[in-house]
């Protein structure tokens, strides 16, 4: 996978070129700042896993949805910053292999879980009495277990790209590249447009629904105390269609830019410029951080307990304070 700067320079994930002298054309990502990114996703993600195991209160169906998210955006910094840096430095072919299919690893999981996450929420708000009947904990375990042996078909891709190197000759890379061809293309439509499409389609049918409940409330003569509650249900239901929207917002703002470069590289018109290309490759990581504060600071019972941790560990504790008035 290849592309060409403006300068002419042949950059490459897969390390075609492993034998140049120059060695200014990896992708020259700085070593602090990754450190200091792969800090944060560890910390972060593993937080939140963390936390829903630890309390029996948040190991809700919905939360193992999340926390399985969690697992997989931890796995970026501890596997895949490593290995990116570890390709930038050394342009060894394998390891740039690796980083590769990792990532792409990492793009299939990360759409996958959004899109259980979103099918989780739409049966919660169109079937609410219904919801505990239908996403029976072992059915969510079962669809998850689903979702990680999908995201891990993309390494398929080791069977054909492992054994690169410098000394292939042209002639034997022609059936390697349209092998990559093939599967790149299928990745797109399967594992972006498809989730896109049918994510868009629930988040939108979702938020209608919303809409109309609220108007409905607004029109009828309701009890008070009964419109009071309605609506406090109304902001809890509104707040998790809109975190289902603003992570797949996300993922199209940190992933959309790679793909598009993909298909660049597919064509052979990749000509970007070195800056451009770099920030594409920050962007993609990007997303294992804003996703779990994403889900943390929006969802009702995780930031609750999160307030409560903080209020515990990080701050003058009021004698007052208990666990229950945070829960």
């Amino acid at each position: 996978m290849s592309y060409q700067t403006e300068k002419g320079e042949n950059m490459t994930d897969l390390g075609e070129n492993m034998g140049s002298e120059n060695q200014d054309y990896g992708i020259p990502l700085d070593t602090i700042p990754a450190i200091v990114i792969m800090v944060l996703i560890l910390v972060i993600n593993s937080g939140v896993i963390l936390l829903i195991s630890y309390y029996s209160s948040l190991r809700t169906s919905s939360n193992i949805i999340l926390a399985s998210l969690a697992v997989s955006d931890f796995l970026v910094g501890l596997v895949g910053i490593p290995l990116l840096v570890a390709c930038s430095s050394t342009l060894i072919s394998s390891i740039c292999v690796s980083s590769y299919t990792f990532f792409t690893f990492m793009a299939l999981s990360t759409v996958l879980h959004i899109t259980v996450m979103t099918c989780d929420r739409y049966i919660y708000i169109m079937w609410a009495l219904r919801y505990c009947e239908i996403v029976r904990r072992g059915r969510v375990l079962t669809v998850l277990g689903l979702t990680w042996f999908l995201s891990l078909s993309s390494l398929i891709r080791l069977w054909w790209t492992w054994n690169i190197n410098v000394q292939t000759a042209e002639e034997d890379l022609a059936p390697m590249r349209q092998k990559e061809t093939i599967l790149f293309l299928f990745n797109i439509v399967m594992f972006f447009l498809v989730p896109l499409i049918v994510m868009i389609v629930l988040d939108v049918h979702m938020l209608l629904l919303l809409r109309r409940q609220c108007q409905r409330i607004a029109r009828e003569n309701l009890p008070t105390e009964f419109v009071k509650r309605e609506k406090k249900l109304q902001r809890r239901r509104r707040r998790a269609v809109l975190t289902c929207v603003l992570l797949l917002t996300l993922y199209v703002i940190f992933w959309l830019p790679y793909f598009i470069l993909e298909i660049l590289q597919q064509n052979h018109q990749g000509q970007l410029p070195k800056q451009v290309v770099i920030i594409i490759y920050y962007l993609r990581i990007f997303t294992s951080v804003f996703n779990p504060l994403t889900y943390t600071l929006r969802k009702y019972d995780l930031k609750k307990k999160a307030k409560y941790i903080v209020r515990k560990f990080f701050c003058c504790r009021n004698e007052n304070d208990s666990p229950e008035k945070f829960v």
